[in-house]
């Protein structure tokens, strides 16, 4: 792997040893490098026209739901907040970035948590705010549909941006990770919520948006990208399982992404520096050991290569006091922390467990 572009050395050639020095010079090049040729440029962030309405408040399983529907022009789309009754203070939040499979699949049972019997995975809303924390779950497919293709750029919010799509416009997880900025837009004016103390969460496609949305939103506090794998938390040189011209059956990338269907090793960037653009915020990988698709192993290199970034503040990045990860074990001492958990590709009760003990330690 000795192709790896180099994190901190600019793209003239200098290398990078202070934070003030990432911040004027290099992590402009490193995020223009990741949206140009992997997750593309958006046309619009944050619109001048933007409105929220909160459409529905009602109590369910113990929970407060604010229905909420937000957009701008003729395109909205719907995110539901829930709340644990009788908070007494403004609270940090999950925003979680739900595909169109979890909104299928994902039915509450009798205690007000989402499971699912399709896939071994989880929300568990009741739980979450017992614990103290709020939950808008943001669905995907008025933003996006999953699998539809572009080619003629008019729906969702393509539609209402009315842009001409090139070579490197965004696509669906970037939408997504827009989606995720225009929640948190709303989450600011609630005041139920602690705005300073919002984490971005997603399992698979909806965990590349996550961390996406991360990357190029400052606000949020906590990226956590749940077995995330290919152009999510892995380092794509070297990794098992999906590579480019397996996910590019998508249309979750910029056409530009697709050149490099078989020449991954042309590609100017790599995923440790999508990583390093959450520093020096917090950042948790989870990963689960027979998910070898997405591949927990690469996305543990990509967190030591991106851990450099987070040293330049004065912060550790990932730490594992164990010469490899121990399963079921949480590493939770750095900014970065990791966990490989047991079974395959999945968001469990237990990665919403650990997930909630370090957002308690750094909030």
């Amino acid at each position: 792997m000795n192709n790896v572009p180099k994190l901190l050395t600019s793209l003239s050639g200098i290398d990078i040893t202070t934070k003030e020095q990432w911040e004027k010079y290099r992590r402009d090049e490193v995020l223009d490098l990741c949206a140009n040729y992997v997750y593309g440029i958006r046309d619009i962030e944050r619109p001048k026209d933007l409105y929220f309405k909160v459409e529905e408040t009602t109590e369910m399983y113990g929970m407060i739901r604010k229905s909420v529907r937000s957009g701008f022009g003729s395109f909205s789309f719907p995110f539901y907040v829930y709340l644990p009754k009788n908070a007494d203070k403004p609270l940090p939040s999950f925003i979680y970035v739900m595909h169109e499979n979890m909104e299928n699949w994902l039915k509450f049972d009798e205690e007000g948590n989402m499971f699912s019997s399709e896939v071994d995975s989880a929300l568990p809303l009741k739980y979450i705010t017992d614990r103290g924390y709020a939950v808008a779950a943001m669905p995907t497919k008025d933003i996006y549909r999953e699998w539809t293709t572009h080619s003629e750029y008019k729906v969702g919010v393509f539609a209402e941006v009315n842009a001409v799509r090139k070579k490197n416009s965004w696509a669906s997880i970037s939408a997504w990770a827009w989606g995720v900025s225009r929640v948190l837009d709303y989450l600011e004016t609630d005041p139920d919520i602690d705005a300073s103390r919002v984490a971005s969460i997603g399992h698979s496609r909806s965990g590349k948006a996550a961390l996406w949305a991360a990357a190029t939103d400052e606000r949020i506090f906590l990226a956590v990208p749940n077995n995330s794998g290919c152009m999510g938390a892995a380092l794509l040189r070297g990794k098992l399982g999906e590579h480019v011209k397996d996910i590019n059956i998508s249309d979750w990338f910029c056409e530009k992404f697709h050149d490099y269907n078989d020449a991954e090793e042309y590609l100017p960037m790599d995923q440790h520096m999508v990583l390093s653009l959450v520093a020096p915020r917090n950042l948790y990988i989870t990963g689960s050991v027979l998910d070898t698709w997405a591949d927990p192993d690469a996305e543990l290199r990509a967190a030591r290569l991106a851990s450099p970034v987070w040293e330049l503040y004065g912060k550790k990045g990932i730490v594992l006091e164990d010469e490899a990860p121990i399963l079921n074990k949480a590493y939770q001492s750095g900014s970065i922390a990791f966990h490989v958990k047991e079974g395959d590709h999945s968001q469990k009760q237990f990665d919403w467990e650990n997930v909630i003990d370090y957002f308690d330690k750094i909030k």
